[in-house]
């Protein structure tokens, strides 16, 4: 490679450029006179801009260093950013007025905490009335009763006693009890409820199913409810035998539209199953279902008014 010249790789290369082997001396710009030589003009402009690059490469490093160098500028103002650093961060520069009222504001908050912490600073009063109580409460025997004070735990037997009593308590809140239930669960005793029937209706159905081993019987109770007090207007009684099943029909009383109720009195409130319907025509002749009350459709019931 030829040498450059780092200050003016621009410049003339004249004998820097000059190859021996020609035998002559180069002319002022480098090349024979008679051009003897044959020059690579083009690997030459390369060179050359290689070599520039270095040099901007190396002036730009130059100014690197020098704007990162901490001691490079003016030391007026490097000295009094020092000063001011250093002001920022002391713990001790400012007003001493403000220093003064910190400083006063710790003490009192560092005392407080002092106050707070302090398992013997408060009322006397306080420390004496929760000194009697650990004293009370350390003295408790938990697991021997019969230390405890002999009217608490005799008041507390006999409400224990009133609660669970199923004899103690008001006659109606005992009865209203008694009536859910037997809601709840099965109850002998059943009831339609009331309904109303039109002229047209006259013959009333019921049937009884036994789904025991044994014989049971229902008793059916039908009430006419137009007139208060009412009265039982007519009774049917079933003799079912066991796993089979009774029915008959009956004139449903009285005449027009009316209310009416149809109780149902069964031996057994397991596995005895009531039905109801009402229909046109006279008993046991051809006639049209009007209402209808399916086993589930019966509501069961406590006890009968009378």
């Amino acid at each position: 490679m030829h040498n450059w010249d780092d200050d003016n790789p621009w410049g003339k290369w004249g004998k820097k450029c000059y190859d021996p082997g020609c035998g002559e001396e180069p002319g002022e710009d480098g090349f024979d006179s008679e051009d003897t030589c044959d020059f690579d003009q083009t690997a030459l402009l390369l060179h050359k801009i290689i070599k520039a690059l270095c040099i901007l490469k190396r002036e730009i490093a130059k100014c690197e260093e020098i704007l990162c160098n901490p001691k490079f500028g003016l030391k007026e103002i490097k000295r009094e950013v020092r000063n001011i650093e250093r002001g920022v961060f002391s713990p001790t520069f400012g007003l001493p007025e403000i220093k003064a009222e910190v400083s006063t504001v710790q003490t009192i908050v560092g005392g407080i905490m002092d106050m707070l912490d302090n398992p013997t600073f408060g009322l006397p009063e306080i420390k004496a009335e929760v000194s009697d109580i650990l004293a009370i409460v350390s003295n408790l025997n938990l697991d021997f009763p019969v230390t405890l004070l002999s009217d608490i735990k005799s008041e507390v037997s006999a409400i224990e006693a009133a609660v669970f009593s199923p004899t103690y308590g008001l006659p109606e809140i005992k009865a209203e009890v008694s009536q859910i239930l037997a809601n709840q669960s099965e109850s002998p005793l059943l009831t339609t409820g009331p309904f109303t029937v039109d002229c047209n209706e006259l013959t009333m159905l019921l049937k009884a199913l036994n789904n025991t081993a044994t014989p049971q019987s229902v008793t059916f109770v039908i009430r006419n409810l137009t007139n208060c007090p009412t009265v039982a207007v007519s009774e049917v009684g079933l003799a079912v035998p066991a796993c089979c099943s009774e029915d008959t029909e009956v004139a449903i009383p009285g005449s027009g539209q009316r209310n009416i109720e149809v109780r149902a009195s069964r031996s057994s409130a397991d596995g005895v199953l009531v039905y109801l319907a009402t229909k046109t025509g006279m008993p046991f002749s051809a006639g049209s279902k009007v209402n209808e009350f399916k086993h589930a459709e019966w509501v069961p019931v406590a006890t009968f008014c009378s």
